[in-house]
């Protein structure tokens, strides 16, 4: 379906705040992993040293990085004299009992991929209980504060001919991806798992980006808990995690079971009304 030409011109607003708030994050990250370097280098630590440094300390600079890049959007928003809501109303606004196909699919993906990748104990990882907290949690933030920039572009863009959401969710997907990819190595190979989780999360979200409740639940039923346990932080890999999955999922094994959970969350009221009609 084509966009006509105000569609498009909207459609770049959106893009363009987004990609400037990714943008503020990858050069954030870059400059304090720099001065974390610098300060070690000053202090004649190794090479390996300061590596094992930003490797240990990637999900703080992540996030800080992050709330920062949000904290300066939403600054320029006000100067521009944009209105938007603030963010306890977009929170009351966002935020309800999360529907249960979300949860079904939540669980559904994780039960699947732990049947069938057959986790195995890590007994040296046991003792990394904060590691496992910032896994978890980091990860959570991580994604959560990118709904919390769409929510307010909502706000402010969406008075005028709304894209398509499946170009703005792609879009979005895309940029974000790029942006994780440019600001950390991808030791682990996990940039495509971590575009499908976001993809997931767009879908989730509803037309408005503000079906919060849906992406909290998909987040701590199904990712956070294959990063923290499973070994499938995009940063850490399986590090410090007390299980791993006996070998990596491939792109194509993912790709099956999305498509699977997502026909389901698409379609799932008319599968159910086609079995009561064959039991009928």
């Amino acid at each position: 379906m084509l966009m006509s030409k105000k569609e498009l011109g909207v459609l770049g607003s959106y893009l363009k705040y987004y990609s400037v708030f990714q943008l503020v994050f990858v050069i954030f990250v870059v400059l304090f992993s720099s001065v974390g370097a610098f300060f070690h280098f000053l202090l004649d630590h190794e090479i390996s040293i300061v590596e094992s440094w930003l490797h240990n300390n990637q999900w703080e600079i992540l996030i800080l990085s992050k709330l920062i890049s949000l904290y300066l959007i939403n600054k320029w928003f006000k100067v521009r004299l944009y209105q938007f809501k603030n963010f306890r109303i977009l929170i009351k606004e966002s935020f309800s009992w999360p529907e249960s196909k979300a949860i079904v699919i939540s669980i559904f993906m994780l039960i699947s991929l732990i049947a069938s990748h057959r986790p195995v104990f890590v007994d040296q990882n046991t003792g990394h209980w904060y590691s496992l907290f910032i896994s978890y949690f980091g990860i959570m933030f991580f994604f959560g504060i990118e709904f919390v920039l769409l929510g307010y572009l909502e706000d402010i863009l969406s008075l005028s001919s709304r894209p398509s959401k499946l170009y703005l969710g792609l879009s979005y997907a895309l940029i974000f991806t790029f942006a994780f990819k440019i600001s950390v190595p991808d030791y682990y190979g996990m940039v495509s798992y971590l575009f499908l989780c976001y993809s997931s999360l767009i879908l989730l979200s509803g037309d408005k980006f503000k079906n919060w409740s849906n992406v909290f639940s998909y987040l701590v039923l199904f990712v956070a808990p294959m990063a923290s346990l499973f070994g499938l932080d995009p940063i850490w890999g399986d590090d410090f995690s007390p299980l791993k999955l006996g070998h990596k999922p491939n792109f194509a094994f993912l790709a099956v079971i999305w498509v699977i959970s997502f026909f389901y969350y698409r379609y799932r009221e008319i599968l159910i009304l086609s079995v009561r009609k064959l039991i009928r």
